[in-house]
């Protein structure tokens, strides 16, 4: 894999404020302006509605039906006022088609999770559960992917 000028890249982040921070950190390290990237809403994190902010344990302690529906078919399954894998990679797709160069995307594992399976081919019932680690980067390219 080449790897390009770093200036000659596009950049886009979440808008969520721990991925512009990632963003800011990692421009200004290149030497870059940490302000000279775009966001875009689409690329925010998968919504898991009255979820949010609940641990796994606490889910399952209070909605044990639905946390072991979602454990069944986690591509498919909707928490309650949330979006499923299936929903947040529609919202995905337009975004990622509109990329039209190299591209350095700061965003959240699901949507790399998401990403993964309608970029690569990660068999749906396999990309939910694929490990996404902090500090790795997931690279896209040609219909493949690869860690660095």
């Amino acid at each position: 894999m080449l790897v390009p000028d770093p200036a000659a890249l596009d950049y886009v982040a979440s808008p969520l404020g721990r991925t512009r921070e990632t963003m800011e950190i990692l421009r200004r390290t290149l030497g870059l302006d940490p302000a000279g990237y775009r966001m875009d809403g689409r690329f925010v994190e998968l919504t898991f509605g009255s979820w949010e902010g609940l641990t796994w344990r606490e889910v399952r302690g209070r909605e044990a039906a639905l946390a072991a529906a979602r454990e069944r078919d986690k591509w498919n399954f909707v928490p309650p006022g949330g979006e499923s894998y299936a929903m947040l990679l529609h919202r995905l797709l337009p975004a990622a088609r509109e990329l039209s160069r190299p591209t350095v995307l700061v965003s959240h594992g699901g949507v790399a999770r998401a990403l993964l399976a309608g970029l690569c081919g990660v068999p749906v019932h396999e990309a939910p559960r694929v490990d996404i680690w902090q500090g790795r980067i997931l690279v896209f390219e040609h219909g493949r992917h690869c860690w660095t």
